[in-house]
């Protein structure tokens, strides 16, 4: 199939009188080379069945499409979904779903036959919902390459202590291996996005690092425990949980962790600890006020 140069790609979107929208943050990938350089980190086969977040124009598609059992296309543009049919109407693999892919039911997870690779040039404005979602449905995925904003990709994979470290680098340190595998020019894309990007290979692991419970709970906790990441741990408890610290102080201890630490210099194991104390303090707590009234 014929790659969509930039000269391609305004022919087309002039003849289907299509206007960008840019509320939907769509950015065309434009250079071959960069198309299959980015995908050769897919490792794709024969019988990988993939589900591609948001193909737009169908550039990330053709460079697969005959190589895999299945594609799964999760498009919300009906503009694009008319040329997506179109270009790939000769492909019985080809399957257009016209829905946003963060609106994919379990249950549709669980009618696939087989673990699916998760392949997107995602919207900047939604490219940390979509990893969300990744980790949320980690059972049915081999692996997810996506191209996200360069500073989204160094907090996915960043590490304590590091600026960017934060809650999504918690859950994908816990749950998947992760690294950033290349760096995408902006004159690739059009239009010209005003920043660079990257794509990162998340492979979720077939066991947590960590076995959590109350993992609902542990999710909630991260974002509120990260959000006064430069504060001191107890300072952080006291005022988002109101946990009394001289308590706290000595759970703390008997984990070898010192009350002046800040969040974003404890590694993954040490943050899942924090949150063990804090739901032992919040059930002592909840109990007291029980045996009061």
């Amino acid at each position: 199939m014929e790659f969509l140069t930039l000269r391609k790609c305004l022919e087309l979107l002039q003849a289907k009188n299509i206007n960008m929208k840019k509320y939907f943050g769509q950015h065309f990938l434009i250079d071959k080379n960069s198309r299959d350089k980015l995908l050769s980190f897919a490792e794709l086969t024969k019988d990988d069945i993939v589900v591609e977040i948001g193909p737009g124009l169908g550039a990330l598609t053709d460079g697969f499409i005959d190589k895999v059992k299945d594609v799964y296309a999760f498009e919300i543009d009906p503009d694009f979904c008319d040329i997506l049919k179109e270009r790939f109407s000769g492909y019985s693999n080809f399957h257009l779903i016209e829905k946003d892919f963060l609106e994919t039911a379990a249950e549709w997870w669980e009618l696939l036959p087989n673990k699916v690779k998760v392949i997107g040039n995602t919207p900047y404005y939604i490219s940390l919902p979509i990893v969300f979602k990744v980790l949320d449905m980690r059972d049915k995925i081999k692996s997810a390459l996506l191209t996200v904003q360069k500073e989204v990709g160094e907090r996915l994979v960043a590490s304590p202590g590091s600026k960017n470290y934060g809650a999504i680098s918690v859950l994908l340190s816990i749950y998947s291996q992760s690294k950033i595998c290349y760096l995408l020019r902006k004159d690739v894309f059009f239009p010209k996005p005003e920043v660079s990007s990257v794509a990162v290979r998340i492979v979720p692991l077939e066991r947590p690092v960590i076995k959590i419970d109350k993992e609902k709970e542990f999710w909630e906790f991260l974002p509120l425990a990260f959000n006064l990441r430069r504060k001191k741990i107890s300072n952080v408890v006291h005022k988002i949980f109101g946990i009394e610290k001289e308590r706290f102080r000595k759970l703390l201890e008997e984990e070898n962790i010192s009350m002046n630490v800040r969040v974003e210099t404890l590694t993954p194991e040490e943050i899942y600890r924090v949150f063990k104390i804090i739901t032992i303090l919040k059930k002592e707590r909840k109990d007291g006020c029980v045996d009061r009234c």
